[in-house]
């Protein structure tokens, strides 16, 4: 282990272990049962209701606004679920959709409106979109990297643990990420994800000159959705902590920030990473969330870390891999 080397001004990392719900391992859940969430018959009638009343009184997807989406039933429901995602283990996954019963526009809306009742929605990108595609568009992020919206999602390669938009790309760095499964793919594309607090307290333990460096900030890319005038680097730290633990890793805008700096990582921010990665593959760490058409996934962005497998898709165009991603803020209720 390598000895710490503090520099002037350099941040301490949170000096106790983490406990309760949100530092989960793989091992504190027994299946699909713990995440799971299904939606009430009553409220299945009333997403029905709801999205006539939507394309009488709004119509576009992008626009909503809650009280365009009545859905008094899922109330409770929808608390629960924020408590999850804020104090719980961060992530559920929302089950019992009938897709097959609305066409594509309409499931837009529907999918809009129950987002409308969990945070405030925020656009993806630098068109605003707000409900935005994950889908193979054959982009090969290597060799177009720096065009805008050139981004893993747009492929359908393998993905490493990540946040989603950690140097604030478009803007924004939402809290919650939402995934509707409208197909899946024939194969792979398997999500995983990771506790951020489980992944400080194996570093706190094993590796605390890894831990250290990962509070220190990183120059971090932002060239795949750059707002006008803004700086395509930022400095981001991996861990903060302000009375709650924050994550923010994408390893490719990692490099490529610090190469756009011309301060290429040194062999020990290197080590620092690959430690941290290494940790995150850990098969007793990261859980497996297996999902199905209809399904919902929600997951915090603010402490929990995702991936994706790669999959092979099937030949006809309107049976592709294609789920629908939302970017939520918490909201005061």
């Amino acid at each position: 282990m390598q000895e710490i080397q503090d520099q002037p001004g350099a941040i301490h990392p949170h000096p106790k272990p983490f406990d309760g719900p949100q530092s989960w391992t793989a091992r504190n859940f027994s299946g699909p049962s713990d995440w799971l969430l299904s939606l009430s018959e009553e409220t299945r009638r009333e997403l029905k209701a709801a999205v006539a009343h939507a394309k009488k009184h709004c119509a576009e997807a992008a626009k909503l606004q809650r009280e365009d989406f009545p859905l008094p039933s899922f109330a409770l429901t929808a608390a629960e679920i924020r408590r999850r995602l804020r104090d719980g283990s961060g992530f559920v996954v929302l089950r019992g959709l009938a897709l097959d019963d609305y066409a594509e526009d309409d499931a837009r809306l529907l999918y809009a409106g129950l987002g409308t009742h969990l945070g405030t929605i925020l656009p993806q990108n630098l068109r605003g979109d707000k409900l935005y595609s994950v889908r193979d568009e054959g982009i090969r992020v290597e060799a177009e990297y720096g065009r805008t919206g050139v981004r893993f999602s747009k492929s359908s390669a393998a993905f490493d643990f990540h946040t989603d938009s950690p140097s604030r790309v478009a803007g924004h760095t939402p809290d919650v990420i939402g995934l509707l499964v409208l197909r899946t793919a024939k194969a792979g594309g398997d999500s995983a994800l990771v506790s951020g607090y489980a992944l400080h307290n194996i570093l706190r333990e094993q590796r605390p000159d890894v831990l250290h460096r990962l509070y220190q900030p990183f120059w971090v890319d932002r060239r795949a959705e750059l707002p006008p005038g803004e700086e395509p680097v930022l400095p981001v730290p991996v861990f903060t902590f302000d009375g709650r633990l924050t994550v923010r890793y994408l390893r490719f805008y990692i490099t490529k920030g610090q190469e756009w700096k011309a301060e290429p990582l040194s062999s020990a921010d290197v080590e620092a990473l690959d430690v941290f990665e290494e940790v995150t593959r850990r098969p007793d760490v990261a859980v497996m969330v297996p999902l199905e058409r209809g399904d919902i996934q929600l997951i915090s962005n603010t402490f929990l870390l995702h991936s994706r497998t790669s999959y092979e898709d099937y030949a006809e165009p309107d049976r592709k891999r294609h789920y629908l991603r939302l970017w939520l803020a918490h909201r005061a209720e």
